[in-house]
C-alpha cells in the first residue's frame, strides 16, 4: 500500500501543478483517478 500512497500524493502534486495551467487536463486525470480508486477498492 505505501507506492500506491506515493503514487497518489505525486498525482495531487501533479493535479495541483496543472490546476492552474488546464483546467480540462485535470478533469480528465481525476476521472482517470476515480477510475484508479475504484479499480484498487
Amino acid at each position: 500500500m505505501s507506492p500506491i500512497l506515493s503514487e497518489l500524493l505525486l498525482a495531487c502534486c501533479m493535479i495541483n501543478s496543472t490546476f492552474r495551467r488546464r483546467t480540462h487536463l485535470v478533469q480528465s486525470f481525476s476521472v482517470v483517478f476515480l477510475y484508479f480508486l475504484y479499480y484498487v477498492s
